[in-house]
């Protein structure tokens, strides 16, 4: 469907609330103009995929939160971060807010490509904005409750983290008086455009969900700790903590005198200081090579039900480590490092036995504005051959490809999101493109 590019649905957005219309650097603007059909039934599948996948993963988590450290070392998680991958958290989960990706094949089957378990975006677009594009063309948005599951999923999150009801093991810091207000704060960069709109969003969602509670914005740049934990302009300290900032780079920074922050910081919640949304083990599932362990564990035919292996093997791509590289069938496959963000350093290779010819290479614009952990390890994915769409943007009508994406609040399917990119393998070029009922 395309839209006048005089006036569209574009303008009808907010820029309060999505900020990043307009993207430096870029000369189309984010949003396409154009939406993106599907049947009632194909949304319903996605989150189905996204429901079961979900517990797949959880199961498959406790795998690798009960093998000795080697394992995790050998799947490049950084030494230093282990020890706080262990402790309980106030909702059981080991990431709290997520988000599945997937794209779909040539025969128009979802593939499951990659969780972004740690910091997911992508929220405002399918939140907020596929519902503003769904009113201007008067169609049925696939998210039409999906704002409100968000507000019910955060005055969940406040009212279990809250100390009078979570009970932790470090008693002497569950004692609360009446009068004493239990700040929850959300975090980032605030000079990060998509990752400040991002936690002002959650912000004003619990906001609006708990009226009585105390909910506090700080940018990164601002935050002191001391020895009872996040320290707050008023003296008082945080008792949650939403992070949009990727645990695998926050392990490993320090103060300007040289000092382990990182370490300091995640010794405190390990001392039930405060709790983190999401917490530390959401980096288990974050680590690409996740996926492979998932799939190791669906090849031994003995770990998962009968209903989880056909998900898996409906659903999850293949996916393997770096060490079971020379043993796979010749053809394509997607190297990913183990750490990349944002579609960096993504290629796809053609083995032939032993060998392995670089076949395509992710060309990323800003690759050096992307901020992401070296990797010492890559993972390896078949290639989807995807299914090509046309979608029209400010400078044209374009082909390419979908992500389509499910947002995970604990363990509840809800909303769903998609991008399109004039490239197989999406990165940040991708547009936000509102996804409609048929």
């Amino acid at each position: 469907m395309e839209a006048d590019i005089m006036k569209s649905y574009i303008d009808e957005l907010d820029t309060n609330i999505l900020p990043f219309v307009d993207y430096e650097g870029y000369d189309d603007r984010y949003p396409a103009l154009s939406t993106q059909s599907f049947p009632a039934g194909f949304y319903d599948e996605i989150r189905h995929a996204s429901r079961m996948l979900f517990q797949i993963f959880c199961k498959a988590a406790k795998v690798f939160q009960q093998a000795p450290d080697e394992f995790a070392l050998n799947m490049d998680m950084p030494e230093n971060l282990i020890p706080y991958l262990h402790r309980g958290n106030p909702l059981g989960l080991p990431t709290w807010l997520s988000r599945f990706d997937f794209v779909l094949d040539d025969r128009g089957q979802l593939r499951m490509v990659e969780i972004n378990a740690d910091t997911p975006c992508f929220l405002i677009e399918s939140y907020y904005a596929n519902g503003v594009a769904a009113r201007y063309f008067d169609k049925v948005d696939p998210n039409i409750d999906a704002y409100n599951e968000l507000e019910r999923f955060l005055k969940r999150v406040y009212e279990g983290t809250s100390r009078k009801k979570y009970s932790v093991t470090n008693k002497q810091h569950n004692m609360m008086t009446d009068n004493e207000t239990e700040p929850f704060v959300f975090g980032c960069f605030h000079d990060y455009l998509e990752d400040y709109g991002t936690t002002q969003f959650l912000l004003q969602a619990m906001k609006s969900a708990c009226p009585e509670a105390d909910v506090r914005f700080l940018s990164f740049y601002d935050m002191v700790i001391d020895d009872e934990g996040i320290l707050l302009s008023d003296g008082g300290h945080a008792a949650n903590l939403y992070r949009l900032h990727p645990m695998e780079l926050l392990i490993d920074e320090t103060t300007a005198d040289g000092e382990p922050l990182g370490e300091m910081f995640l010794d405190l919640y390990n001392e039930y200081r405060f709790n983190l949304f999401n917490p530390p083990e959401a980096i288990i599932l974050q680590n690409k090579s996740f996926m492979s362990l998932v799939y190791a564990l669906y090849l031994t035919n003995q770990f998962f039900t009968a209903p989880e292996r056909d998900i898996i093997e409906r659903y999850l791509t293949p996916s393997y480590f770096e060490s079971d590289f020379p043993n796979l069938d010749d053809g394509l496959y997607i190297q990913k490092e183990i750490w990349g963000r944002e579609g960096r350093n993504i290629q796809v290779v053609q083995k032939r036995g032993n060998q392995a010819e670089l076949y395509m290479e992710k060309f990323v614009d800003n690759y050096d504005d992307i901020v992401c952990r070296d990797s010492k390890k890559v993972m390896y994915q078949d290639f989807i051959k995807q299914k090509h769409f046309t979608h029209t943007v400010d400078s044209g009508t374009k082909e390419g490809c979908l992500t389509l994406s499910c947002f995970m609040l604990g363990d509840q399917a809800s909303a769903v999101g998609c991008r399109f990119s004039p490239e197989e393998i999406a990165g940040t070029e991708a547009y936000f493109v509102p996804l409609l009922i048929d």
